[in-house]
């Protein structure tokens, strides 16, 4: 299922902090999703400027500069990158300029830079430390290809949730622009730090048109799509049962080495398989179950043995698929998953809390923009 973006340092919709590869929680690592908080969002514009790397860092790397080199946009970037920026784009009828083009860029980049530093997945890169440009991110998109698909995403996404801000009258809290002001003196403090001015800093990462109105500008649209946002979670109505969520309780016998992920031999699986049927089998009761599942861990055959209260977005599909199945309490079954054999429990059903209410209308919230968005109004239109 397509992922829309809102921007890649404002939001994660239903993607619930710190899941643990464990339990079967789903870890959101695929392009196209970002793991900031929406109302946690990192400007884009404090970059690190310390060395990082543990043997001398690369100043052509965002985020991993020497403290002993003035930075530039040509050594920040390499020259197919840049290629690649500038673009002047519109939509509906709101016009993204270069530096807003730019700075969404940039964002993107730092992203997959890190994901690529912390070895989250495996990111084409150039013999230079680049991105590789050209490199194929997956089986049909190269990496040029995804920042732009991921900009442009952002951009409607943007323009969706202005739209909403301004049909129902949402307004900027009065601390905003100190807050903004906060960002910039933090930045034009790292700056300073490694010998360099604020303009000359913003113009290493968002390119000879930035300046501080207008990276201004952005953040201002920035915490106002963070309003609109937290408008639509204050206001939104559940229908009837919406906010009561499966709870279940699980015994996993693992398929994969969880230390390293990799996949147990084929007579291992089939042991996992074979001792998760025997435990369903033979479990007379929750309690039953519970008790059984302990010995299991002790045994060091049980990876985890835990109740959840589940949210949409918030484990694997098979997992998930299974609790917002119709159950009677006390059903079982054995799922299948990456992780391994689940031996589920239909606990029943709870009221959400205020995250997972918060959860469930960002979901919402979601749909309806993505539902908006596939529609022709809001085709990008550059220039």
């Amino acid at each position: 299922m397509k992922k829309i973006r809102i921007s890649a340092v404002l939001t994660a919709i239903c993607i619930m902090a710190g899941m643990a590869l464990s339990g079967c929680k789903e870890t959101k690592t695929t392009m196209g999703t970002s793991a900031t908080g929406a109302t946690g969002s990192d400007t884009g514009l404090s970059f690190s400027v310390e060395d990082t790397s543990g043997s001398g860092s690369d100043a052509s790397v965002p985020g991993v500069s020497s403290s002993y080199v003035k930075m530039t946009f040509e050594n920040n970037y390499d020259r197919a990158a840049i290629e690649q920026m500038s673009k002047i784009v519109k939509i509906r009828d709101m016009q993204f300029t270069a530096l807003d083009y730019n700075f969404y860029f940039a964002n993107e980049y730092v992203q997959l830079m890190k994901m690529q530093l912390q070895g989250v997945t495996n990111i084409p890169m150039t013999q230079s430390g680049f991105l590789d440009m050209e490199g194929q991110l997956t089986s049909d998109m190269k990496v040029k290809d995804y920042l732009r698909k991921a900009i442009v995403s952002d951009f409607q996404g943007e323009v969706f949730l202005l739209e909403y801000a301004q049909k129902n009258n949402v307004k900027l809290d009065s601390d905003v622009p100190g807050k903004i002001q906060e960002e910039f003196d933090k930045t034009k403090k790292s700056a300073e730090d490694i010998g360099m001015t604020l303009d000359e800093y913003l113009k290493s990462y968002y390119g000879p048109s930035a300046t501080e109105d207008g990276l201004r500008e952005i953040l201002q649209r920035y915490e106002m799509v963070n309003a609109a946002m937290n408008h639509y979670v204050k206001e939104y109505k559940f229908a009837e049962g919406e906010s009561m969520l499966p709870t279940v309780y699980h015994v996993l016998y693992p398929t994969l080495d969880l230390n390293t992920g990799e996949k147990l031999p084929d007579d291992k699986k089939a042991e996992a398989k074979q001792k998760a049927e025997a435990l369903k089998a033979s479990a007379t009761s929750l309690d039953d179950l519970k008790t059984k599942a302990e010995q299991g861990k002790v045994a060091n055959e049980v990876a985890e043995a835990a109740e959840y209260t589940v949210s949409v977005g918030q484990m694997v599909k098979p997992f998930e698929e299974w609790c917002f199945a119709d159950h009677n309490i006390g059903d079982m079954d054995v799922v299948e998953t990456e992780y391994g054999y689940h031996v589920m429990y239909f606990v029943g059903k709870k009221e959400a809390d205020t995250e997972q209410k918060r959860q469930i209308a960002l979901k919402a919230m979601n749909n309806e923009m993505e539902k908006a968005i596939e529609s022709d109004d809001y085709l990008p239109v550059y220039s």
